[in-house]
Formats: structure tokens, sequence, C-alpha cells
């Protein structure tokens, strides 16, 4: 099978998730928690990732005392 072909089948595959849950969502009524728990999970596993960047740039400029205080300070 070619490159190509298996890397579009993967993106295929991963993009479908978000085409299933517009379909859940839209022939589907939701209850408000249940949309609140996603949103909520997303939004944490933004906030984590983006900290996780930077923690990682502050251990390399500053060393680890500094990022360690700041990271616990936050």
């Amino acid at each position: 099978m070619p490159e190509w072909l298996q890397a579009g089948g993967w993106g295929l595959l991963a993009g479908s998730a978000l085409l299933i849950g517009a379909a859940v969502g839209w022939y589907t009524r939701v209850p408000r928690w249940i949309n609140a728990s996603v949103m909520a999970f997303g939004a944490g596993v933004l906030l984590s990732a983006a900290a996780f960047e930077l923690i990682d740039k502050a251990h390399e400029r500053g060393g680890v005392l500094p990022t360690a205080i700041g990271a616990a300070g936050g």
C-alpha cells in the first residue's frame, strides 16, 4: 500500500471523529451536564498542553529551581 494512501486513511479516520460528533450533536438532544463535562475536559487538556510546553521552555532557559518555583506559584 502506498504511504500517501495510508496517511490519507489515517487522516480520514482521525477526522471522522469530528463528523460523528457533529452528527450526534445535530440529531440528538445532549443533556447540558454532558456538554459541560466535555467542554471542561477539553479546556483542561488544552491548558495542560500549553503549560507543559511553557514549562519545558522555562526549564531550558532558567533551570530547575526557578521553573519549579514558578510552576508551584502559578
